[in-house]
């Protein structure tokens, strides 16, 4: 439902009905007669959750607002944020996004798992190939299924937006801020003075968000914890409107829940491997420390592995960086040890 949450801003928290995304937000700023207007994020594509559209086509026509003065910022380049984009493009919105999302085509997470060779490596190097033939193919399926629907939805035109430029929309002044570790280059939109930040998924009401890694951005968990800092202190004071869920203020006890849900599964990741005779896999040590282990799998339990050995590989680098443990390759397998 589309609701007034400051003068000329409204927030539109849309129900998807899609397993782990179950609503999304759209967040538009007014601008004044003639001038352009404010979208932030374009959720989910209609192959997943057609209500994206519809909200959509509706906020804008309840609004008033054209697609020909609209500029839709993205905040990161995540499979629940794009979703809209390419609708954006065809009605003549113009969408911004940081390059530094866009670099492998598609939000990292999805770029590993929609073409086979690279499904193939990850595979390896998180130690899947280790396993017998039948759960193998069972993952194979799983990351299958986790893709669906999402193999078109970053075929979008986008023009380049960068932390430190601002933008203008009636009465809001926005600065466009960095806020890394969810993915590497999300962004927030930071109104000083009128103490607004447009979050993302940086900070979400009672979630701990992903920090995405299994190799290609070991500094993920480090950037996190670090913007998280900036969460707190600097835009301590400002009304958050995030990706998902009801806007809120004070985020401290937000920050530090997130802050120590992360601590807490290091320690645990670092005991296991403490306690262990032999290396571990990224796998082994997900399995684990996340209770799935030495048991079948159902398959949302397999699709959700997923995100967790992206979530395990940021916690072992954050480690890794902190000499607590050892990383060895063995023929593209990633083996972990403590130091």
């Amino acid at each position: 439902m589309l609701k007034k949450v400051l003068p000329g801003l409204w927030v539109d928290n849309v129900a998807t009905r899609f397993p782990g995304v179950s609503e999304i937000n759209y967040s538009f700023v007014k601008g004044a007669p003639g001038c352009r207007s404010l979208l932030v994020d374009a959720g989910l594509p209609d192959e997943i959750a057609p209500g994206c559209r519809e909200a959509l086509l509706y906020d804008m026509e309840e609004l008033g607002l054209s697609f020909h003065q609209l500029d839709c910022v993205i905040t990161h380049s995540h499979r629940d944020h794009v979703g809209q984009a390419k609708l954006l493009n065809e009605r003549g919105a113009r969408v911004l996004i940081n390059p530094v999302d866009m670099s492998t085509e598609e939000e990292q997470i999805n770029h590993e798992l929609l073409h086979p060779e690279l499904r193939r490596r990850l595979f390896r190097l998180i130690g899947l190939e280790l396993a017998d033939q039948e759960t193998y193919e069972a993952f194979w399926r799983a990351a299958d299924e986790f893709s669906f629907g999402f193999e078109d939805c970053w075929n979008f035109s986008w023009d380049p937006i960068s932390p430190g430029e601002e933008l203008h929309y009636g009465e809001y002044r926005l600065t466009v801020v960095p806020l890394p570790g969810h993915t590497q280059g999300q962004i927030g939109l930071w109104d000083r003075t009128k103490k607004l930040l447009f979050s993302g998924d940086q900070l979400v009401h009672g979630i701990t968000p992903i920090v995405g890694d299994a190799g290609n951005y070991p500094e993920g968990l480090d950037e996190y914890l670090n913007s998280m800092r900036d969460v707190k202190h600097l835009y301590g004071g400002c009304l958050f409107i995030p990706g998902h869920g009801r806007p809120f203020r004070n985020p401290t006890a937000e920050v530090d829940a997130v802050v120590q849900s992360y601590l807490d599964k290091c320690s645990i990741m670092y005991d296991i491997l403490r306690h262990s005779e032999q290396p571990l896999s990224i796998r082994g040590i997900a399995m684990r420390t996340y209770g799935r282990y030495g048991r079948e799998l159902s398959d949302s339990e397999r699709r959700s592995c997923i995100l967790i050995w992206f979530k395990t590989g940021a916690c072992l680098n954050y480690m890794k960086k902190r000499h607590l443990l050892h990383e060895e390759m063995t023929d593209g397998v990633s083996m972990w040890s403590a130091v």
